[in-house]
């Protein structure tokens, strides 16, 4: 396994100083698949304030020091060190109570979620694998390390981040863990909508999120319960359009598309997702039926939502087979007819000096728009006064 140069810096200086700094998790699996790494996250043999002597000269962030976490930044990157580590009893379903340190890396790696996690890799680059990560990684399974009850047990966020692992990596997860996940999933309730939601979305966006989502309906609706209600049928068939849409945002409207606007929206508020995410979501839901006719009513529709939600519209319809309109056209190629009030050549200001007062004034722009947005009036300054002229005659 080959790091880049600033992971190999920080090995380095903590081999310097008696210190041995492994690689750790989602580094390892995802260069044994062959997949871009992001983060490299390590662990090392010595208490947390060792690590940070170690580094004397480097700007160090106590992280997360009473878990044994500090950040390094070298060459401009933050480098998570993390000592190894025995937790304590859980109490929460999320967070030992208590850590303790140790010297030795298996008895770090035998607390971790999943045998795909659990591998490390030392500065030599060779892999340490004590259970059969590797082995799992070409079956592409998805299996606890130990216990499986006892590892949801403990953290109960472990029930979705296989869930999303399976997804995200179009794995199986192991019998034994899918058993102990189904009967643990009701500890969903005690973790925060924030830690489910960043899970689903994650889980949403997943090559094989469909499957994941049909097979493991009973877990979703621990965290979506208003999904209970759906008929089978018609579950099923929002998870298999959702889970083909590899867009968290697309996908979750999809999946509460037959609970309707307004469940969706409380769905949305009790994850506490951000309000662009809800408000779009309720968005593609309420339009998802509109009809644009004509050009004009397109063009009306890209000035009042924007583009980037018109673009959504138009891949979230024809994901539900709904045939295109003039909306279609419109997104292809805009043109430059006017979408909104302020792309017409003419104000508010030049409407009133017409004799137009209060609300006359909005009434007499908006259908200036409409006429010059269907192309039947040019957008430009003397002939829409004209237009309004006469607007006033009649």
């Amino acid at each position: 396994m080959d790091f880049p140069v600033y992971i190999q810096t920080a090995m380095r200086i903590l081999k310097e100083h008696g210190a041995e700094g492994y690689a750790v998790g989602g580094c390892v699996r995802d260069t044994l698949l062959g997949r871009p790494v992001n983060d490299y996250d390590l662990a090392v043999n010595v208490p947390p304030q060792k690590t940070e002597r170690c580094f004397a000269g480097y700007k160090v962030i106590e992280t997360g020091l009473k878990h044994g976490t500090v950040t390094v930044v070298i060459d401009k990157h933050n480098v998570e060190i993390t000592s190894f580590r025995i937790d304590g009893g859980y109490t929460d379903a999320r967070r030992p109570d208590s850590v303790a340190f140790t010297p030795s890396l298996e008895q770090d790696l035998c607390r971790r979620d999943f045998t795909v996690n659990a591998m490390a890799c030392g500065q030599n680059g060779d892999i340490i694998d004590l259970f059969g990560g590797k082995d799992d990684l070409q079956n592409r399974l998805i299996r606890c390390v130990g216990d499986p009850d006892a590892r949801f047990k403990e953290d109960a966020l472990r029930i979705l981040r296989a869930l999303r692992f399976a997804a995200a990596l179009d794995f199986t997860i192991e019998e034994k863990t899918a058993a102990a996940l189904r009967a643990n999933a009701a500890a969903l309730t005690k973790i925060s909508a924030e830690r489910k939601f960043a899970e689903l979305k994650k889980l949403l966006a997943g090559v094989s999120a469909a499957p994941i989502l049909t097979q493991y309906k009973d877990v979703i609706c621990v965290c979506i319960p208003q999904l209970a209600d759906l008929p089978e049928a018609e579950y099923t068939a929002a998870a298999h359009t959702a889970g083909n849409l590899r867009d968290a945002l697309l996908s979750f409207a999809a999946l509460m598309r037959p609970l309707g606007p307004q469940t969706a929206e409380e769905v949305c508020r009790a994850l506490k997702t951000d309000n662009r995410f809800r408000n779009t979501a309720v968005f593609l839901i309420e339009e998802q039926h509109t009809v644009y006719a004509t050009k004009g009513q397109a063009r009306r529709a890209l000035g009042a939502f924007g583009a980037d939600r018109c673009r959504l519209l138009l891949r979230f319809r024809q994901a539900l087979g709904m045939e295109a309109d003039a909306l279609n056209d419109v997104i292809a190629d805009p043109g430059n007819l006017p979408a909104k009030i302020a792309d017409l050549r003419v104000t508010g200001a030049d409407i009133a000096a017409l004799g137009f007062t209060g609300k006359e004034i909005a009434d007499e722009l908006n259908r200036l728009l409409i006429r010059a947005a269907e192309g039947d009036l040019p957008n430009e300054k003397d002939p829409l006064l004209q237009a309004a002229v006469n607007d006033i005659k009649i």
